[in-house]
Formats: structure tokens, sequence, C-alpha cells
């Protein structure tokens, strides 16, 4: 059964536009007829410039001769050429092209189709380059892997074999390359390869591997899809030594933590709020008293005064030696907080010179009782305490109202 050709007649126009080949047909006398896409894109000429022109001028005139001799007229039959020149590109340089060229009996046409030559390294530069970059691998300790979603086959650079500690003839796949992974990070790189290679979502991680001698490693692993008509077929990735950075920047990690630790250890010793009796604190004052500080022993003090329900609230300053206006305004802000929360404030080992200071600021306690020492004002307190149990025992009896 004879094929249909009005109804499945070839595309032939499409073909000689998509085709990936320089495509071209000419005269008899060697004038360019047709071009295709690739023809013109490759040379960088439009369709209307390369009408008519000649390929001969198109060809470096030490490389034309061949072809002018294929074009000259001819009575024979077949003809072809395999033309290997550099051809001029509109910006006046020349790419290689190698090119063929055919003449059928019965037609004037000449048809040629061609390909761009990619320049090739000599094979010493090649081999430089080649070890220029495990040099940089080895110094940088960074190697770089692949994968082929398709076979599931992985090649490894020389440093990747190395950061593993395996010989360089190991058979890599993407299995025994997770199972590398620390235990508790196999299920980290597994899901972040898994996304990369079905949904083409790159990463970049730390993560620890054990090598084949059985070292714990920290490495950097990131890896990027390469995607082909929006399907991924391969992953490309990095893989860095990086344990002494990682280890370091742990170890530093972990001593600014225990600074933190000791700062935060020192700060409270420096306000340290002492439950003397059951509803009495005492608040022992030393140095000087900034805004910050100021605020840290209001904050401390209120806390614990709501905490332990207290009555008293005693201010030790024998370790005050000097008081400025800030200082002193400071500390009656303290024992106006304390009056507030229903507590009485009391100051204690107020020095000659802070109390001469205070009375030429015209400075004072918003009515807090002030007394000599510590053991003075516990005294005060507890006597307070003992007078208010009393009152709660024995409650005033009424007497009656005189009319």
């Amino acid at each position: 059964m004879s094929p249909n050709h009005d109804e499945n007649e070839i595309q032939f126009e499409h073909f000689f536009e998509t085709s990936r080949d320089l495509l071209c047909v000419l005269s008899g006398d060697g004038r360019l007829i047709r071009t295709n896409e690739a023809f013109r894109s490759t040379l960088g000429y439009t369709e209307s410039s390369l009408a008519g022109a000649e390929l001969t001028r198109l060809v470096h005139p030490d490389e034309a001769a061949p072809l002018r001799a294929f074009l000259r007229p001819s009575e024979g039959g077949d003809a072809s050429l395999k033309l290997d020149a550099g051809f001029l590109h509109r910006d006046l340089s020349y790419r290689r092209l190698l090119f063929s060229l055919r003449r059928v009996v019965g037609d004037t046409k000449v048809y040629g189709t061609g390909l761009e030559v990619e320049a090739q390294e000599p094979v010493d530069e090649w081999e430089r380059r080649r070890d220029l970059l495990q040099k940089m691998q080895a110094t940088g300790r960074v190697g770089g892997w692949d994968v082929d979603c398709t076979t599931g086959h992985q090649f490894w650079t020389e440093e990747t074999y190395r950061i593993h500690e395996v010989p360089i003839g190991f058979n890599p796949n993407v299995d025994n390359g997770i199972s590398f992974y620390a235990p508790e990070h196999q299920s980290i790189i597994t899901e972040a390869f898994s996304a990369c290679a079905g949904e083409g979502k790159p990463y970049d991680m730390e993560l620890q591997i054990v090598t084949a001698k059985g070292r714990r490693l920290w490495v950097r692993t990131a890896g990027t899809a390469v995607m082909e008509n929006g399907k991924v077929t391969r992953v490309i990735g990095a893989f860095q030594d990086i344990d002494d950075f990682k280890r370091r920047e742990i170890e530093v990690e972990e001593k600014l933590s225990i600074i933190a630790q000791q700062r935060s250890e020192i700060h409270a010793l420096s306000v340290p709020v002492i439950q003397v009796w059951d509803d009495v604190l005492a608040l022992p004052v030393v140095g000087g008293l900034d805004e910050a500080r100021a605020s840290e022993i209001t904050t401390r003090l209120l806390d614990a005064v709501v905490a332990t329900r207290a009555r008293f609230a005693i201010l030790d300053l024998t370790g005050v030696e000097t008081v400025d206006a800030g200082t002193a305004d400071r500390l009656s802000g303290i024992l106006r907080a304390i009056q507030l929360l229903g507590a009485e404030g009391l100051v204690t080992g107020i020095r000659p010179a802070v109390a001469q200071t205070f009375t030429c600021l015209a400075a004072g306690f918003s009515g807090a009782r002030t007394l000599s020492n510590l053991r003075e004002a516990i005294n005060v307190c507890m006597r307070g305490s003992a007078r208010r149990a009393d009152t709660r025992q024995h409650p005033p009896e009424k007497r009656p109202r005189v009319r």
C-alpha cells in the first residue's frame, strides 16, 4: 500500500529551517539561493544579505581554491566536495566550518551542509589546565561530583575520593555516596538530593561524613540540577572538607557561650537580692550605679518583692563611696518603685561623704527610713513583722460609738 502524499506530505521546509546543521542551496555558478537559520546565525548574516552572494567570497582566500575548482562548469556526473576552511563572519573574524557540497546529475543546483568545528586545545595545554585544577582542588580541599539521573552513574573528582579516603578505583553511586554520611545526617542529605533530582531544588549544607577509615569529618556539600526540556537529567555539585574550620567555629561558639554564662552569673552576683527574713529583702549596692545597672536592680528587686510578698526592702549603701545627681535620682526611683508595690523601703550604710552630697543636692529618699547599718534595719523590720503578727492574732476591741 503506497503512502498518500496529499495527506502525509513531508514538511521539507520545516526540516530545512529547524535543522541544527548549516544548510544552503547554491546556483550552478556558486551563488547562494537559500540558507537556513543555523547557517545565518553561525556566521551572523541576515537572509537578505546572503541572497545572491558568492560562497567563495565567504571562504578564507587561502582555502578557497578547492571550492572554486568544484564550482567550475563540468560535464561530469555526480560530484561532491568536503571542505575544512575558515568562513568569514559578519564581525570579520573567521569561523572554522566543515562543509560538504554535492552536485547531482540533472540538477543545476548545488546542495551544502556544514558543521562548526570547535577549537581544540593542544594536548599539553589541556594537561596543564587539568594539573592546575587538581592542585587548586587539593589546596582548597574541595572536590566535585556529577550524577546522571538516567543511568544513576556517578562521577567523582580526585579530591572527592581523597576526602572520602577511598582509592581512585572506587565505584561511586548515589546509595554508597549517601552511606558515607553520619547516621544522623543521612536522612537530611537524602531528602535534599531527592528534591534536587526530582524538582530541581538546589541545596548547600554543612554535614558530617564518616570516611572509609572511620574518621568523622565536617563537609560542605552543594548540589544543583541540570535541566533539559524541563526535566532534570543530571545533578552536579561541590564537596569540600571544612572540618578544621568547622571545629574551630564550634570551639569559638562554645567559648562564647561559656563567657555569656559567666557574664550572666557575674551580673547576677553584682545585684544580689537576699531574703534575710520571711518578708524582708536586702540589696547591698556596691560601686557605681549607672542607668543600665539601676534598671537591672529595680527589675530584680521588684520581681523579688512580688515573688516573696516582702513587706520590707533594704537598700544597703555601705559599698557606695560617692554619688552624683544621677545616682541620687536613681536610688530615689528604686525606693518609689518599692513603695508602689506596697512594701516599705529602708536605706542603710550611708557614708558621710554620700550624706553630704545628698544635702548639697537637696535630694532625699521619698520618706524612706534611714538607719546606720544593716543590722539595725533588720531589727526594725523584725519588730515591724512581730507587731503585725500580734495585731492579726489579737485585733483591737471595738469600743461602742458615742452618740
